[in-house]
């Protein structure tokens, strides 16, 4: 697998978290399940003018090992298809892909919030979706893939990227540059472990109601306060189990602020479909984990 990432130039990095070229012509025709990050991304496959994500049904299953948990057995169901280059909402439910689709894909992934700038209210409706750049650009989405595919190396794609957000963010429609100051106001709260803030700390030191809050970052981020909090925690759970060679469940239940370790198991399936002993064993990696088996 060739891996290539790119920090975005200011102003841009106030939007665009990261840039990533990925080529991996050996995988196996393998369906895997990506889990839901809460952040929104562009999508840009390289091999074909399409990307395909595929509904996980999951049924009752053996026993796990884990707290009596019981592991779903997953297979694929309905085909959504969107075009080549396509925007990927802010999700908190996981979906599967095919590896073997997706063998070289360029993509850029916003920062909480970030998104906002670029579709406006439409980071919103977009939460939990895949949907077609053009719905959105029309023929700009297309031009911009074209840049990308002609670019000779790993490197450049991700500069012609780069080069087309900066660009659109300069030529934006009329809406407000910065988020909402509420908005990141809570994000800085919820990202601060020494904080622990919850969302109602969070209303509380804002002095606004509830329902303008919760109105205006689900607007901007996609997700609503308490969705996002919930699948950052599921996220903090999963770099620890990237960190620990012999993990502690009950050790990483305290650590990101689980109730206690059912609890932490409970959250963990809702989010990954998995048990974290299954996610564990089977990952490829980080937020990806190969279907069946």
């Amino acid at each position: 697998m060739h891996f290539v990432t790119r920090t975005p130039s200011p102003p841009l990095a106030r939007f665009v978290g990261q840039l990533w070229y990925c080529a991996a012509p050996e995988l196996p025709d393998l369906l895997e399940r990506v889990l839901p990050t809460g952040s929104m991304s562009l999508l840009i496959n390289l091999a074909e003018d399409e990307l395909r994500r595929y509904d996980v049904a999951t049924g009752p299953s053996a026993p796990s090992p884990v707290a009596g948990a019981l592991a779903p057995a997953a297979s694929p169901a309905r085909c959504h298809r969107v075009s080549g280059i396509a925007i990927c909402g802010a999700h908190a439910e996981h979906f599967a892909i095919d590896a073997a689709e997706q063998r070289a894909i360029v993509g850029a992934e916003f920062t909480p919030g970030g998104a906002f700038p670029f579709f406006g209210p439409d980071a919103e409706a977009l939460g939990g979706t895949h949907v077609s750049l053009d719905a959105l650009w029309g023929r700009e989405a297309a031009l911009v893939r074209e840049r990308v595919l002609e670019a000779r190396t790993p490197e450049a794609s991700l500069r012609a990227l780069e080069t087309a957000l900066g660009e659109r963010l300069l030529r934006r429609p009329a809406r407000p540059l910065a988020r909402d100051p509420a908005v990141d106001f809570a994000l800085a709260a919820f990202a601060d472990p020494s904080r622990a803030c919850t969302v109602s700390d969070v209303v509380g030191q804002l002095g606004m109601s509830s329902r303008r809050f919760i109105r205006s970052f689900t607007e901007q981020v996609g997700l609503t306060p308490k969705r996002y909090c919930r699948v950052r925690r599921f996220q903090q759970a999963l770099a620890a189990i990237e960190r620990g060679e012999r993990v502690s469940w009950a050790g990483v239940a305290a650590a990101c602020g689980y109730y206690d370790q059912a609890h932490f198991i409970h959250d963990f399936r809702a989010f990954a479909g998995l048990t974290p002993t299954e996610y564990a064993a089977r990952r490829r990696e980080r937020n990806h984990v190969p279907l069946g088996g």
